[in-house]
């Protein structure tokens, strides 16, 4: 009985302290960020409006108007110059099951219809005929987890939801219990982030192709 209650309160005592303890998404999406500032992104918590929300997920019980939202993480990187002629603009990625009013560019990328001043913003991309095909283009190359680009007269940012498909493919490894795995000091790069690396590569093409369009040429 006394070897019970010790037990008892080890476990009382530990438990706490195990829940506090970071997750590996937790260690991931710390250096993943830690990494992408050092690259010069601005990372910060925001959310996006969810495509595919069905009428429970829209409408209250009262009768009133929802607005779902997708929590992610906004990845912000400077354009260098400010672009006065450049109309600010949000693409969003379509979802399979679509339940929003959307003007569609592509077959996964488009504007959402019931914001005027996205529709004004478009209006005034289309006045550059290339400019639409390019950026739709770039965006095909963008990780298939990023809900949406916007574009800023100083920025561009990505709209990501920051998943870790190599992680959710292994089997998880046995608890410690006792003494958690020792993870290695040595300093992250973009080898250990491939998705990172993804976004990064794109998200350059576009702050070029936007340069290059809104009146200064690439780099």
């Amino acid at each position: 009985m006394e070897w019970f209650v010790i037990f008892l309160a080890l476990g009382v005592a530990i438990g706490p302290m195990l829940y506090l303890m970071p997750t590996d998404r937790d260690r991931h999406i710390a250096g993943l960020r830690a990494l992408a500032k050092k690259m010069g992104y601005t990372v910060q918590l925001d959310k996006v409006l969810k495509l595919d929300a069905d009428d429970q997920e829209r409408v209250t019980a009262g009768g009133g108007v929802r607005h779902p939202a997708v929590a992610c993480a906004r990845y912000q990187l400077p354009l260098g110059v400010t672009l006065n002629q450049l109309p600010p603009l949000t693409l969003m990625r379509i979802p399979g099951r679509l339940t929003m009013p959307i003007e569609r560019l592509t077959d996964e990328w488009g504007v959402l219809l019931h914001e005027p001043a996205q529709q004004k913003g478009l209006a005034q991309w289309r006045h550059l005929a290339p400019v639409i095909a390019e950026t739709t283009a770039v965006l095909q190359q963008l990780p298939d987890d990023v809900l949406g680009v916007h574009f800023d007269k100083r920025f561009v940012a990505a709209f990501w939801m920051e998943k870790n498909t190599a992680a959710q493919a292994e089997k998880s490894p046995p608890l410690a219990i006792f003494w958690p795995k020792r993870k290695s000091k040595a300093s992250s790069t973009l080898e250990d982030f491939p998705r990172l690396k993804h976004l990064d590569s794109a998200m350059r093409s576009l702050v070029n192709a936007t340069k290059k369009h809104w009146g200064v040429s690439p780099e």
